[in-house]
């Protein structure tokens, strides 16, 4: 699933390339009961055509494109949702590239609905394309005047690269959970936009233990979780989270399989839980 640094990604590509551009088509399928289940194909279509994209908002794994008209359009990738752009006639590095977010030029002329497992496509006045891909069809749209007061932007916890709180504060709000510190992270009310491998990635950086109770967690503890929930959100978007880029050192390289014998890159060993229902990938010798 697309996690905080996939979608603020997406959203700020949106922004860079989109930014004062006029919609002038905006393509639907209007037998797809699953993206279009909280606003109709139709209304998606009507609010969209002929708008200008003025700007970008995001909180948590949902983002939003603002328009000089209302009502917006807000969006959620679900699980396996991205976001594809394609620039008619202009060759974009490869080290633009990664699996949420493609930047390329067009090859296949053809209709661009015909793009397999496309839902939603927006053409710009000026060529550009814009397609939202979702295989399983978990992603989801809706359409609101005010986005960030919207009933499920509004149940969210704090977003790391938004206003995050400071140690204190999250300190006073995870000494009252009894549970495990990974499930914690994972509480999109508490944590909005962390998910499964960025919360195995920043317990790994912090060295603490996925176990560990909320309740048993020092100021102390709490500061320095608190400092890699940060840095690690930071550096994966400044990277555009195109995976490969990521620091070697990172558990992530090594995360994935459930392969018994998985090491990091200075050999320990990673051991495979699970928590709350969530594949958890840690090790041992080094998170305490």
């Amino acid at each position: 699933m697309p996690e905080l640094a996939e979608v603020e990604t997406v959203r700020k590509n949106l922004d860079q390339f989109l930014r004062g551009q006029i919609i002038k088509e905006v393509a639907v399928d209007a037998t797809d009961k699953f993206l279009y289940a909280f606003a109709g194909a139709k209304k998606v279509q009507k609010a969209l055509a002929g708008a200008k994209i003025t700007g970008s908002g995001r909180v948590g794994k949902y983002f939003w494109l603002e328009l000089d008209k209302k009502p917006w359009p807000i969006f959620h990738l679900g699980m396996t949702g991205s976001v594809t752009i394609f620039f008619p006639g202009k060759k974009i590095s490869k080290k633009k590239v990664w699996e949420g977010l493609k930047l390329q030029s067009k090859q296949d002329q053809s209709s661009p609905v015909r793009l397999w497992f496309c839902r939603f496509l927006i053409k710009m006045q000026n060529g550009t394309e814009v397609a939202l891909i979702d295989p399983r069809r978990f992603g989801r749209i809706w359409l609101s005047d005010d986005p960030s007061n919207h009933p499920r932007i509004k149940k969210l916890g704090f977003d790391p690269l938004v206003k995050f709180p400071t140690a204190n504060e999250l300190h006073k709000r995870i000494s009252k959970r009894r549970l495990a510190i990974k499930t914690v992270l994972l509480d999109q009310k508490l944590f909005a936009g962390i998910g499964n491998y960025l919360a195995d990635e920043i317990l790994f950086q912090t060295k603490m233990s996925p176990h560990r109770s909320g309740s048993e967690l020092s100021l102390k503890d709490v500061t320095n979780l608190r400092k890699n929930i940060i840095a690690i959100i930071k550096k994966a978007v400044a990277l555009d989270a195109n995976y490969e880029l990521f620091p070697k050192t990172w558990l992530f390289h090594h995360r994935w399989g459930k392969s018994k014998t998985a090491k990091v890159s200075t050999g320990q060993k990673i051991i495979h839980d699970e928590i709350s229902g969530r594949t958890t990938a840690w090790v041992p010798t080094i998170q305490k």
